[in-house]
């Protein structure tokens, strides 16, 4: 929160207005141009045949395209406008609100740092007779959750914006026939496979990739035989991330999420699942009962689990939907290597020690799976 925090106090928001202005003046001044170049230049070169024989298909074929995208252009200046415009608004409440916030703290004797976090009555603490400093605590802790609440606010309407505007451009080569969103309210209408998409062109790379088949087992082989990459990547549309998804303990990593993003305020944080925390003879039941069983028989909500072992991802709030919803980025990075796959037999300090078995054959190899989703967020639902 700290950064972002800052970042709702110190941003010239002007710079938004002066490009939701520029956005509005290009969708003015380009508004009747679709149909005078259609009238004054298109069509006349169509209809006074100066295309004629086996070109000819193709060259009109070209005229109307041009026509086409002068008016999806148009179209998409339209709609960013009315996106920046609502996100200016937004975050401009967002700042007023945050502002208020902190005045309140700061009336009420509190201090409250360059990042946000709120302190109790520093210089007069000694001042306070003993019963009434649990008072002090209280009022602490109900201004830093405002203070946190409205910075959450503020890193939704930041990301809702930076998504919106992605799906109104488009990542094609041409402009976007269809914008849908004039606001950044609308977020419900991507899916999750086009915010992944975004952020893989962001990120420089191919936003849809050829989708990867391989599942554990061939990964196992790998391992097993020295054979194949080393590293391998996988994201939405992918077995791997399929997997992933659907694991019995993403339900607790969910979980973890959202209640640290409402703690917290952080768009950014880390879950684990571990499964030696209910101890040895609970990491032996697991095995026996979901582990091997779901080798056995390809139980997709217990493979993945067997596969990786205990895990940690690191996660993105990417945006927030008007019904509460995250959308949230997961990445999880696992090595399979001898001191991982002998983890079923429980965590000893001496399996690192396996790694000295690691070769030409058994040579170890990692992945890392990145995909994103919509988590209900259980507060806000």
């Amino acid at each position: 929160m700290p950064a972002f925090y800052r970042e709702l106090l110190d941003t010239n928001l002007s710079v938004l207005d002066a490009l939701a202005d520029t956005w509005r003046d290009a969708h003015t001044a380009t508004e009747k141009l679709p149909k005078r170049m259609m009238d004054e230049v298109l069509r006349p070169l169509r209809d006074k045949g100066y295309w004629e024989g086996a070109a000819a298909p193709h060259a009109w074929s070209l005229i109307d395209d041009i026509a086409r995208q002068l008016t999806a252009a148009n179209k998409v200046a339209k709609a960013l406008s009315g996106v920046l415009d609502d996100a200016v608004a937004d975050l401009k409440v967002v700042r007023r609100d945050l502002k208020g916030a902190v005045q309140r703290a700061l009336d009420q004797g509190l201090a409250v740092d360059a990042s946000g976090t709120v302190s109790g009555y520093i210089t007069s603490e000694h001042h306070i007779p003993m019963g009434q400093r649990v008072y002090s605590a209280r009022y602490v802790e109900l201004a830093q959750e405002e203070i946190d609440e409205i910075v959450r606010r503020g890193i939704t309407a930041d990301q809702n914006l930076s998504m919106t505007l992605m799906a109104d451009v488009g990542i094609g080569t041409w402009f976007n026939t269809k914008p849908q969103h004039s606001s950044i309210d609308t977020t419900d209408r991507i899916g999750v496979d086009e915010y992944n998409a975004y952020h893989r062109v962001l990120a420089g790379k191919d936003p849809y990739p050829e989708a990867k088949d391989d599942s554990p087992y061939g990964l196992g082989l790998d391992y097993v035989t020295g054979l194949g990459p080393r590293h391998k990547d996988f994201t939405n549309g992918d077995r791997m991330a399929e997997l992933m998804q659907s694991m019995e303990s993403m339900k607790d990593i969910r979980k973890q999420t959202v209640e640290q993003w409402e703690e917290t305020g952080e768009k950014e944080g880390k879950a684990a699942f571990s499964i030696s925390e209910s101890g040895k003879v609970g990491a032996a039941k697991k095995l026996l009962t979901e582990d091997l069983p779901a080798i056995v028989t390809n139980d997709p909500d217990h493979l993945g689990e067997a596969f990786m072992g205990s895990y940690n991802v690191d996660y993105v709030v990417r945006g927030k939907d008007p019904d509460g919803s995250l959308v949230v980025e997961y990445t999880l990075n696992n090595t399979t290597s001898s001191e991982s796959a002998l983890h079923f037999i429980g965590y000893y300090d001496w399996l690192k020690y396996a790694e000295i078995a690691d070769g030409p054959v058994t040579s170890a190899v990692s992945q890392t799976v990145t995909w994103t989703e919509r988590v209900p967020s259980g507060r806000d639902k």
